[in-house]
């Protein structure tokens, strides 16, 4: 989906921060109670390293946990019958078209203009995302990256039909939504298919591991699996977190230089249609 900014008001974006801030603390502390592992991830491995914070113009949070631990992790909150957090993914809404997962404080809205086409809302979250074993010969790798690329994008179109596209794309997109529905073709069904799939290729010896969730995008995040052997502490806000420990070589390949602010026709956040705190 095209990146956007939205210019919040430094008290909103403020509010909205600390509830996230409110949420990784949570997240963390079932973490720890169940020795589980999580990084922080992209923009907020960034703003750990760069600012040791939030990125100041950042409007989300991102983790991202190795496959085993968020399947742990995701049996322990559901059964929890948790009163303050929902876990938004295929398993709880077989609608949801990602393959991240959201942890999202109840009764509250961070919602972006496609959630009118959906039964289900979005409340102010953490991104989850999940590290796959990604194989190590150059055919099979292909074509791994390959059929996870044509999951993502099948997901996406079988529940939402995005309009803020090229024509083109917007034209196959929309014909791609018609056909899968046409044939009853849910997002929960490909969800599974495709975690099957990727069961293929699990393995603890290989050299790289994947977002998966990325390779909905043109070039999908690649790292090595040595980089998160470790996890370093660091400071972020007014608490410490998880970092991989080859934390260097991840945001190069996710941001360059990345120690320099980008200009700011660069930065960017969400651009949300409803925005409400409930009674936080």
């Amino acid at each position: 989906m095209p990146l956007k900014y939205n210019e919040y008001d430094n008290q909103t974006l403020k509010h909205l921060q600390n509830l996230e801030l409110m949420i990784l603390k949570d997240f963390i502390k079932i973490c720890e109670e169940n020795n589980l592992t999580y990084y922080m991830y992209a923009g907020s491995l960034l703003g750990s390293v760069r600012h040791n914070g939030f990125i100041p113009w950042d409007d989300d949070l991102d983790v991202i946990m190795f496959r085993d631990d968020f399947e742990k992790f995701k049996k322990i909150f559901i059964s929890s019958n948790n009163d303050k957090y929902e876990l938004l993914c295929n398993e709880t809404e077989s609608d949801y078209f990602h393959l991240l997962s959201k942890l999202m404080l109840k009764n509250t809205k961070f919602e972006e203009s496609w959630v009118s086409q959906v039964d289900f809302h979005i409340g102010i979250n953490m991104d989850i995302f999940v590290l796959d074993d990604l194989a190590d010969g150059k055919f099979k790798r292909n074509y791994q990256l390959k059929k996870c690329f044509l999951y993502n994008k099948l997901l996406i179109m079988s529940k939402i039909k995005l309009d803020d596209l090229p024509v083109v794309t917007k034209l196959i997109t929309h014909t791609g939504y018609h056909i899968l529905n046409l044939f009853g073709i849910k997002p929960s069904t490909l969800n599974r298919r495709c975690l099957n799939f990727l069961k293929k290729y699990k393995n603890p010896d290989v050299e790289c591991v994947f977002d998966i969730s990325a390779t909905a995008e043109e070039y999908p995040q690649i790292f090595k699996k040595d980089d998160f052997k470790e996890v370093k502490r660091i400071k972020f806000e007014d608490i410490e977190v998880n970092i991989p420990s080859g934390y260097d070589n991840i945001l190069k390949s996710l941001y360059g230089d990345y120690m320099q602010l980008p200009p700011e026709e660069d930065r960017y956040n969400h651009i949300t249609e409803t925005l409400d705190f409930g009674k936080y």
